[in-house]
């Protein structure tokens, strides 16, 4: 018998301790989220540059200049917030 981890990415998994997959037991659950995350891993995530992350994440800033790490968490609420609407009388379009 040996113990296999396997890696899920989402929202929690609908599986429970004690429950059979594939003919296992499952005897534990544990959450293995890296704490920080690099600019280049967020840009590949959401699509983005690097620079773009680096910008707009400056404030939550973990790491030093040259290696910028970020709360994953904090980091997707700042990438996935809607831009604020420009202020301003619209242009006029005649």
């Amino acid at each position: 018998m040996g113990i296999f981890q396997i890696t899920v990415q989402g929202e929690a998994p609908q599986l429970f301790v004690g429950s059979e997959v594939g003919g296992a037991k499952i005897v534990s659950i544990k959450d293995v989220s890296p704490k920080l995350v690099s600019s280049t891993e967020l840009a590949q995530y959401y699509g983005i540059s690097p620079d773009a992350v680096r910008d707009r994440c400056a404030a939550i800033n973990k790491g030093t200049r040259g290696k910028c790490l970020y709360d994953p968490e904090q980091a997707h609420a700042i990438l996935t917030a809607k831009p604020i609407a420009r202020r301003g009388r619209p242009r006029n379009n005649q």
